[in-house]
């Protein structure tokens, strides 16, 4: 099923960038094929993978965020952590996206994350649920939107599920830098 699944993906963004070169100058592209084009990949991360992929960060607070396309309070919450990202990030805060999104909907988290801007590297949960919540955080009970926030030493500083405004985002993370 996975080889079926991947394969359907390829002929789509094969089509999309042949249709692409077929259509008059000027002419818009097809908006899924583009959206999914553009979008940065999202990059299997293990359970096992989580906590090197956050050690490569020391030296900056980092905000991790896990999301799903499927989860309403995540897709609300995702301006105000983009909001976040560009205001503090040139202040040394790194922000940390994981998609909890299965395989088969790794077209729709990409195309999100073009919808919302998001222009640097991005994860995708593998592995089982149970080992990847426990990689993240043991205290979490695996409800979405789900945020870390580590100081620049790496040590956590505070962590939370559920829908967080702008403010809440601010205050967690601002004094910190």
């Amino acid at each position: 099923m996975r080889g079926a699944c991947w394969s359907a993906a390829a002929v789509l963004v094969i089509a999309g960038v042949g249709l692409a070169g077929c259509r008059q100058r000027g002419a818009p592209a097809p908006p899924a094929a583009a959206a999914v084009l553009s979008a940065p990949e999202l990059i299997p991360l293990a359970p096992e993978q989580v906590q090197e992929v956050l050690a490569q960060r020391r030296g900056k607070v980092v905000l991790v965020n896990v999301w799903a396309t499927w989860c309403l309070p995540c897709k609300e919450e995702f301006p105000d952590l983009m909001r976040v990202h560009r205001e503090l990030g040139p202040q040394g805060l790194d922000l940390v996206l994981i998609s909890a999104d299965f395989e088969a909907q790794k077209d729709a988290a990409r195309r999100f994350l073009s919808e919302q801007g998001v222009d640097f590297v991005t994860y995708r949960k593998n592995g089982t649920d149970e080992a990847f919540i426990d990689a993240v955080d043991p205290g979490w009970s695996g409800a979405l939107p789900a945020a870390l926030v580590l100081r620049r030493d790496g040590s956590k500083a505070t962590f939370w599920d559920g829908l967080a405004s702008y403010e809440e985002l601010d205050r967690a993370v601002r004094p910190l830098l």
